[in-house]
């Protein structure tokens, strides 16, 4: 199988290359060579004979986003879009990926078991009306196609022009003396940008309908619950302290609970460790 894999110098990009099958050929394309979102690119594919197209480039700086709309809208809909009905088109497979901010708020009534598929997603921040957009532009322009929402990644691959991931970040930070304020308000899934390329690639083997698929980690916790395991299980003990969305003040809104149920990808044999054993993984490895 021929895989084209948009992004390939990011962390989910750089995974899916890794652990692509060595029966498989992995076409990476990249800036500048290829601009994801300039439509006079999408014709270097056709020499390219692909049978499956992943991306997974993306805007993703959530409080930036506030500001940069239409840049945005461009690269997490316009974009993946276009490419999904050129891949229509030719006959590729497409997978693109979106996130669990296209969930939004639900004040008191929050929900009892994590969300699903069909869950109504309502976001309530520029970055997730974008990724939101996205998604149903994608999937009304090719309905073949498998858009895979996906939570708090992080990974060991990243390009230098990204910011770290949370892991990462709190590795650093928590060797310095300044106190930490991290969100105890937020409910996730962390998410093994390892896990989730090995995960999609079973996936795609697996010929699934088009549509939209939850794909994380398994369990639960707040960010600040991840940032106490991560310096648990580094025996790093750093001023650390919980503070609400509201106290933390970050410009855009995020859901207050955005744990993605697996049961759908579980039917194609699909399974994902718990977060704090994919955690305890990456830190083994880590550098920091």
């Amino acid at each position: 199988m021929r895989i084209g894999v948009i992004g390939s110098r990011g962390q989910l990009g750089a995974d899916l290359c890794l652990n692509s099958s060595p029966s498989d050929k992995v076409v990476r394309l990249d800036r500048p060579d290829f601009e994801f979102d300039n439509p006079e690119h999408l014709t270097k594919i056709d020499d390219l004979s692909l049978d499956v197209l992943i991306n997974s480039a993306a805007y993703n700086d959530v409080d930036k986003a506030e500001d940069e709309i239409d840049l945005a809208f461009r690269l997490n809909a316009q974009a993946p879009s276009r490419i999904a009905a050129y891949c229509q088109k030719k006959g590729i497979r497409f997978i693109t990926f979106s996130t669990d901010y296209v969930f939004g708020e639900f004040g008191k009534n929050i929900p009892q078991h994590p969300l699903l598929e069909e869950d109504e997603a309502l976001p309530i921040s520029v970055y997730g009306v974008s990724k939101w957009a996205g998604e149903r532009m994608v999937l009304n322009r090719n309905p073949d196609a498998l858009v895979i929402r996906t939570c708090g990644l992080y990974g060991h691959h990243r390009g230098s022009h990204l910011k770290k991931n949370f892991v990462d970040l709190m590795l650093q930070l928590g060797k310095g003396d300044q106190a930490l304020r991290v969100v105890s308000d937020q409910i996730v899934t962390p998410t093994s940008t390892w896990e989730l390329s090995v995960n999609t690639l079973k996936l795609i083997q697996c010929s699934p309908k088009g549509g939209l698929y939850h794909m994380t980690n398994e369990g639960q916790c707040s960010w600040f619950e991840f940032a106490q395991a991560i310096f648990q299980l580094k025996g790093l003990t750093p001023d650390l302290r919980p503070v609400s969305q509201k106290e933390y003040g970050a410009k855009a809104r995020r859901p207050s609970y955005s744990v993605l149920s697996k049961e759908k990808v579980g039917k194609y044999g699909i399974s994902f460790q718990p977060w704090k054993s994919a955690l305890s993984q990456y830190l083994e490895t880590s550098s920091l």
